[in-house]
């Protein structure tokens, strides 16, 4: 299901390209699996598969951090208001998360017993990359205002906003009596408006029935459901996302209280030291399940160097997946701290 990856968490030191030369292969050899756009100084320097459509995993939640901010903007919401983390525990199912949720609460040092503000849930949706938090978050908004802003931020594929953990929950749905391989065809025939419809009838029941949510057990559910929940995942492609990356790193696109509410969700890397003496700003979102690996991210350097970047893989195999999970964070390092290596990739590649 959706994991847990932990990426910028501190860039001090240039990263050699050397053991990336596979990576790059990788993806040059396999469009229809890869997709990266990169944009330096505010010009697109790299665009490979840039209009590809492919699922975002929790790379997604970015766009729901921007609603967030929108509306705390707008005074509709107090970004200092307390809510029990109970009420999150309502949307937490085991083994979906990759331990994010669990992990996000260590971080504040919190029990289910106690209280967090709006503004950490948010915070713990990008940063740790909590679905409960998101479940929540998506109720608190709305999922038309979240929807809304595929339109006003002009993202041409984009698909619209369903329930993260009510989709996850989709999958462990299937009746007693019916094979899996049954349940899967089922599944993969379902029109995607009839599985939207169900995961919101799967939230509701999450939000208003404690019991529901103690029937599913994703421990054991096999690679060709989990496949059916991933392909089925809110999707976009790697300029719209780029794009988004560029709009938060100008500092003139969004309102000025818009862009300090924002600036406090997406800029988590910039808690670790090495990363303020290094950068201005730098953001980052990510996200992956067995068969994806996501990254939008954008830093302005202290020397006034700006970049922003996504990359995108899908229908990876296990092998591909661990190859490039294992480079991921240099591949990302790289663009991000050395030149050369961005010159390199954009030689091999293009």
């Amino acid at each position: 299901m959706i994991r847990l990856i932990f990426i910028l968490a501190l860039i001090t030191t240039q990263v050699s390209a050397q053991n990336l030369d596979g990576l790059i292969k990788f993806i040059k050899d396999n469009p229809k699996k890869a997709s990266i756009v990169l944009i330096e100084n505010s010009k697109e320097v790299l665009n490979f598969n840039g209009k590809q459509q492919m699922p975002l995993a929790s790379a997604a939640k970015t766009i729901i951090a921007i609603e967030f901010s929108n509306q705390v903007a707008a005074k509709k919401l107090n970004a200092n208001q307390n809510i029990a983390i109970s009420e999150l525990s309502k949307y937490y199912v085991p083994f979906t998360d990759g331990g994010a949720h669990s992990a996000w609460l260590k971080s504040l040092k919190k029990t289910g017993a106690d209280s967090v503000s709006l503004l950490q849930i948010a915070q713990g949706m990008i940063r740790f990359s909590s679905n409960a938090n998101t479940e929540y978050i998506e109720d608190l908004l709305g999922l038309e205002n979240i929807s809304r802003n595929i339109r006003t931020l002009k993202l041409r594929q984009h698909s619209p906003y369903y329930f993260f953990t009510a989709g996850a929950i989709m999958t462990c749905l299937k009746p007693d009596n019916l094979d899996e391989s049954v349940w899967a065809k089922q599944l993969e025939a379902m029109p995607m408006n009839e599985y939207v419809k169900q995961c919101e009838t799967n939230h509701i029941k999450l939000k208003t029935d404690s019991t529901f949510i103690k029937t599913f057990s994703a421990r054991n559910l096999s690679f060709a459901i989990q496949k059916i929940w991933s392909d089925r995942l809110v999707a976009s492609n790697t300029a719209d996302y780029a794009g988004i990356m560029q709009k938060i790193n100008s500092r003139n696109y969004f309102k000025p209280e818009i862009q300090n509410i924002l600036d406090q969700i997406m800029e988590w890397p910039m808690v670790y030291p090495g990363n303020q003496a290094a950068f201005k700003h730098l953001g980052q979102k990510g996200g992956s399940t067995a068969f994806i690996l996501t990254d939008a991210f954008y830093a302005t350097h202290k020397n006034g160097t700006s970049l922003a970047c996504a990359f995108f893989f899908n229908n990876l195999t296990e092998k591909e997946e661990l190859m490039i999970q294992s480079n991921f964070a240099s591949f990302e390092a790289g663009i991000i701290t050395d030149a050369a290596f961005r010159q390199k990739l954009i030689t091999s590649i293009k």
